[in-house]
């Protein structure tokens, strides 16, 4: 179903008379530290698009106190810095949509930068040619640290690989969703209200993010786990998201299932009972070696778009397979069976 889903996806063209241009779009960006050098690299990314707006909206007294050095950096009359005492990215994001006066609105993530190309907007864009268009969702890339072969160039290629999988949900938040769950709960809002949601997947429309260092890597594994736990079961009795999205709602159901610790020890269970019962028995070696082989090779076929793009990173393919057994594994059944515990984040 995947592949053929993969072969079929064909993003929207532009066109040639667009009905929107980048001077309809307000970006806002909820943050609490607006002094790192991240920032002020997605901010420039932001600015060198004719947006009509960049609202700011932070919270905290230390973003209070940077106010001044960051208006020094960025003059821009189009940016809108606003400040909240109390940091929620919820709240924030909400304090941010009154000085929304734009057609269109993009939730924009503080450390996710925008390429650097005209056709960036007008391919995330195109979709809005459609009035029953709700909402775009492009896709997101971890920029590549070109590390060389280390600890440091192994977490960067799981968060390169991760975000791949995270591509696979509509509407997510990028990196930092405005609050748990809340990007799944628009998707929700957006099907129920009779909205049609498209995806723009291509290099035209791919951001690039920071992620893969440790131990922050891990703790955004642990929220993304905790936020499947808790959506992914409710998204499955939504009615609405069967009717209308019964393909990428039926592949929901994969996750139910995706427990490798479980299933690859009952698959080489499952191959030697039969054997057992044909007789066959002195093949169970053999057979095992090509069982596995199989999985390992499929394991490999998953993430194969990445090493034609960085061949060097193959090297890693072991440590992705045992971090899987982990993530997959032990993590995600904790998690989903403890998920509901006090401290529920199994990483921490």
């Amino acid at each position: 179903m995947s592949i053929i889903g993969n072969l079929r996806y064909r993003p929207t063209s532009r066109s040639t008379s667009p009905k929107f241009k980048a001077s309809d779009l307000t970006v806002v960006i909820p943050t609490t530290d607006i002094v790192p050098e991240t920032f002020h690299r997605v901010v420039r990314s932001v600015l060198a698009h004719s947006v009509a707006k960049l609202v700011i909206s932070t919270a905290g007294p230390k973003a209070e106190k940077d106010e001044g050095a960051f208006r020094f950096l960025f003059s821009d009359q189009r940016i809108v810095l606003l400040h909240r005492e109390v940091a929620s990215r919820r709240e924030q994001t909400a304090h941010a949509m009154k000085y929304v006066d734009t057609p269109l609105l993009i939730l924009q993530d503080d450390h996710t930068y925008w390429p650097n190309k005209n056709s960036f907007l007008q391919f995330t864009l195109a979709p809005f040619e459609e009035p029953s268009a709700g909402a775009v969702g492009v896709g997101l890339e971890a920029r590549h640290r070109q590390h060389a072969f280390s600890l440091a160039g192994f977490w960067n290629f799981l968060g390169m690989i991760y975000l791949e999988y995270l591509n696979e949900r509509v509407c997510f938040g990028l990196v930092g969703p405005l609050n748990v769950d809340d990007d799944k709960f628009h998707t929700r809002w957006l099907v129920e209200h009779d909205w049609n949601i498209k995806l723009q997947a291509g290099p035209e429309t791919m951001m690039t993010t920071e992620l893969g260092e440790w131990p922050k890597f891990n703790e955004q594994v642990s929220r993304w786990l905790g936020t499947s736990v808790r959506s992914n079961p409710r998204h499955l009795i939504h009615r609405k998201s069967w009717i209308r999205h019964p393909y990428t709602t039926w592949t929901l159901l994969v996750w139910f299932v995706r427990m490798s610790l479980v299933l690859e020890p009952l698959m080489f269970w499952l191959l030697h009972a039969v054997l057992k019962a044909h007789d066959q028995l002195q093949h169970f070696r053999v057979a095992t070696v090509t069982l596995y082989a199989f999985i390992t090779a499929m394991k490999f076929v998953k993430i194969l778009a990445h090493f034609k793009k960085h061949p060097t990173d193959v090297v890693y393919f072991p440590g992705y397979v045992i971090y899987g057994y982990w993530y997959l594994g032990i993590a995600d059944m904790v998690e989903r069976f403890l998920g509901h515990c006090k401290g529920s984040y199994f990483f921490n």
